[in-house]
């Protein structure tokens, strides 16, 4: 088996200690923690109390080793080579991503990695928001509170630990398994092609049209969507592949890996790559004529 590294984006707000403390017990029961190399996790924090029960919880685990730790108010460093520094530090957790993916680029491509975050405790309004239908489709009834709706949001996204083993064995044919909320697999021989300034500037060209921001950082929100949907964009944009609008609710997703796709619908197309989720839906289409299906980074 390939190694495994995690990178986890923890905000110790709220309920946090309860939500790391279940994805930690997800991570165990599940094996992956035995299995995998090391857990980097990146800490942001309001008050320095937290960052002290957090380093406690690491005195226990000793694969967790602490990647980032920065107070929300400081301005972040979301890239180092050139320096890239933000004026507003509600980034979300692109930080941690971004570390996740110079450490691709320091270590060996054949890889696998898994990016997950502590989603939820900053108490967004999921009820409003369009991934509800994803998690009615899971078993949460829209009628409940939103305070319900933000604690079903972690016991769901820890699949993405628990089916481990389904996930790396789909990393063997395709570049990664998006879940949702920048939950993902993805192989380090697609990180290492990561160019901070080729990914700006080809955000702006091919990214759904409501996120083709033209400067980083004009409003924290901004910059945090430049970086969500995180693989399938870097996987888009390596391949020059325009991203059409979300078609369907969110579902498990898999990009194939070939120029010429089979969706699943039996349909062949060489101008259309397809995610395709477990349960049969199309999630994204990534739209591109043939021509331009050549490799955007290097």
């Amino acid at each position: 088996m390939k190694d495994i590294f995690i990178f986890y984006h923890l905000f110790t707000v709220n309920e946090w200690e309860y939500v790391f403390k279940w994805h930690l017990e997800k991570l165990r029961t599940s094996g992956l923690y035995d299995v995998c190399k090391q857990i980097h996790v990146g800490v942001v924090y309001e008050d320095r109390r937290s960052l002290s029960k957090f380093n406690s919880i690491l005195r226990c685990n000793t694969k967790v080793v602490l990647c980032l730790e920065r107070e929300l108010n400081t301005s972040p460093v979301i890239w180092n080579d050139p320096e890239v520094r933000l004026n507003d530090g509600r980034v979300g957790e692109c930080e941690t991503m971004l570390l996740m993916t110079e450490h691709a680029q320091r270590y060996d491509r054949d890889v696998n990695y898994l990016f997950f975050n502590s989603k939820g405790v900053t108490n967004p309004p999921t009820i409003r928001r369009k991934h509800l239908p994803y998690f009615v489709g899971k078993g949460f009834d829209p009628s409940e509170s939103n305070e319900k709706a933000n604690a079903f949001v972690p016991r769901d996204t820890s699949a993405v630990v628990s089916n481990w083993v389904e996930y790396v064995e789909a990393l063997e044919i395709s570049s990664f398994w998006y879940y949702i909320y920048n939950f993902f697999w993805v192989r380090g021989d697609l990180l290492c092609h990561f160019n901070f300034d080729e990914y700006l500037r080809l955000h702006r060209e091919l990214a759904p049209p409501q996120q083709r921001s033209h400067r980083l950082g004009v409003r924290w929100n901004m910059t945090r969507h430049l970086f969500s949907l995180f693989p399938i964009k870097l996987y888009a944009f390596r391949y020059g592949i325009e991203m059409d609008q979300p078609t369907y609710s969110y579902i498990n997703v898999i990009i194939q890996t070939m120029m010429t796709t089979e969706s699943v619908t039996g349909v062949r197309s060489q101008s259309c790559f397809v995610c395709v989720g477990s349960s049969g839906c199309v999630r994204y289409a990534l739209r591109a004529e043939p021509v331009s299906h050549r490799k955007r980074f290097r």
